[in-house]
């Protein structure tokens, strides 16, 4: 019983811990751009949450996988000439 209880506070501590970012995206005008990004970031694996609305792109990765900004901007630039301007990470 001990062990579960470890193990249940260790994943609750992990999946908390999961962080989120946000690329500020240029050149997104409307829909269709967001939607062509979208097909290319959010197809990446290891990605829990992907995101894409009017400028802004946000994922989140699985607990042990690293998304560097050149991957997420090499997968925006196969969308079009759009390009990665600043990010936020958070919790």
């Amino acid at each position: 019983m001990k062990r579960l209880l470890t193990l249940t506070v260790l994943l609750i501590s992990a999946l908390a811990q999961a962080e989120t970012t946000t690329y500020n995206v240029t050149g997104m005008h409307c829909g269709d751009c967001a939607k062509m990004i979208k097909e290319q970031v959010c197809g990446m694996t290891g990605l829990d949450k992907c995101e894409v609305s009017m400028g802004k792109v946000v994922i989140s990765p699985k607990t042990g996988v690293t998304v560097t900004q050149e991957q997420v901007q090499t997968l925006v630039s196969k969308a079009g000439d759009y390009k990665i301007t600043g990010t936020t990470t958070g919790k």
